[in-house]
């Protein structure tokens, strides 16, 4: 296997200027990925294996903004600030929110999942392939 490698860690940042402040649109980090998580599944809920319910969705957008932006002092704004800006922003902040953190599907991000698949679709043909053993040690299907 290929070694995976994260030399820089600093997160994805975007300048955003909303009437007349500068806030800074950065990549979730692994708290705040969980905690939207969280709240995303928190939304569905299932009986005997269906989904017989969701609610809420419409409340995941604020909170990813909110865990995604930054005022000039690096608070996160708070979702009622955001809750309080007009809906094309709110929209436009989610999408950018989603695709500097890596949950959205782009071209570039399905190419890198397809690549990986592939990759492990060749190792566990390579593996499938390979002699098999018993427990005992012998070949299986010598008997």
């Amino acid at each position: 296997m290929s070694e995976i490698r994260f030399d820089d860690i600093t997160p994805i940042e975007e300048p955003v200027h909303i009437g007349g402040i500068d806030y800074v649109l950065r990549e979730t980090s692994g708290d705040a990925s969980v905690k939207y998580d969280n709240a995303r599944l928190a939304c569905y809920e299932y009986q005997d294996g269906k989904l017989v319910r969701s609610h809420g969705l419409a409340d995941l957008e604020p909170l990813l903004i909110s865990l995604c932006l930054f005022d000039s002092a690096g608070v996160n704004v708070p979702e009622t600030v955001i809750r309080s800006w007009p809906s094309r922003i709110q929209q436009a902040l989610y999408t950018r929110a989603k695709m500097v953190s890596g949950t959205i599907e782009t071209v570039e991000s399905l190419e890198e999942q397809i690549k990986l698949l592939q990759k492990q679709l060749i190792e566990l043909q390579a593996r499938e392939q390979a002699p098999k053993n018993s427990p005992s040690g012998t070949e299986v299907g010598s008997g």
